[in-house]
């Protein structure tokens, strides 16, 4: 699944202006991302991109890598009549789920089936470790190590092999996914902002905002779950940079793309003696 941006400019006439440029994209399972042409993408989007590439690429380093129960759905190619619960897909394959539970601080795993479809089902706990990609367990009464390759395809996906099987597994407790496609409309000394909920787990959204390129995000406010809209209001003229971040009990998600909204001044101001008026509120005589 793959997000592109979209530059989008309004102008809302002479008195209030707002030029809204989205500063970052941002995939929510897979990367690459695709941007369009003149698109400008802000450090901290291609920051969190980045941190997600190297994460993945780097692998597995430590056994806390693992921590945590995890859904694996395995596909299996079964000798003979398949067993422990696995159901048959297209004459050849078969595919079974099971939950495994790793805990890094003891170096113990449990799962509440056999990785096998014709394996036994009495090797369901035991040790573990894992380094380079390469995952260790030994099963509870059995002194010998087995190995497996664990491949990490996100932050928090990751697919094991063991000869004609393989798992893909998915974390049970993460962050809920980024919003999208948050767009802002600047009306007086206010910026009303809406963007799409993504997420089925959010607990809710932090709408942030700064005032230079460079500056540290304050949290305006942090709305209910499946909320798509907030208003900032009462703004000092400026330059605003926007973001909304999900949030739930796990974290934080990635920020969405970020938007620049230029609140201006909005007071218009007529002559005592003329019925001129100011394109921009600057008083023209005898205010």
């Amino acid at each position: 699944m793959k997000f592109t941006q979209k530059t989008k400019y309004f102008i809302f006439g002479a008195i209030a202006t707002a030029v809204l440029v989205p500063l970052g994209t941002y995939a929510v399972k897979t990367i690459p991302v695709t941007f369009a042409e003149g698109d400008v993408v802000s450090a901290s989007v291609m920051n969190s991109l980045m941190t997600r590439i190297n994460d993945t690429q780097l692998g597995f380093t430590a056994d806390s890598d693992l921590s945590g129960a995890w859904t694996c759905t395995v596909t299996d190619v079964a000798n003979g009549a398949p067993d422990n619960d696995c159901a048959q897909q297209d004459g050849i394959f078969y595919k079974k789920s099971m939950t495994v539970t790793f805990d890094s601080t003891a170096k113990t795993y449990t799962r509440s089936s056999a990785f096998r479809c014709s394996a036994s089902a009495t090797k369901l706990k035991g040790s573990y470790g894992i380094r380079g990609g390469l995952l260790g367990v030994t099963y509870t009464n059995d002194i010998s190590v087995n190995s497996f390759r664990a491949v990490k395809v996100t932050p928090d996906t990751f697919n094991v092999y063991e000869d004609s099987a393989v798992a893909n597994c998915i974390k049970q407790s993460i962050a809920p996914s980024p919003a999208d496609a948050l767009t802002a409309t600047v009306s007086g000394t206010s910026v009303a902002l809406t963007w799409t909920d993504q997420s089925t787990d959010e607990t809710g959204f932090k709408v942030q905002y700064k005032t230079s390129a460079k500056g540290s995000w304050t949290t305006a406010t942090t709305t209910a779950a499946n909320t798509t809209s907030y208003t900032l209001s009462s703004l000092t003229p400026g330059t605003y940079w926007i973001r909304v971040v999900a949030k739930n009990t796990n974290g934080d998600s990635m920020s969405s793309s970020e938007v620049q909204a230029v609140v201006t001044t909005t007071s218009t101001f007529v002559s005592s003696t003329s019925s001129s008026i100011s394109a921009k509120g600057t008083c023209i005589a005898n205010c």
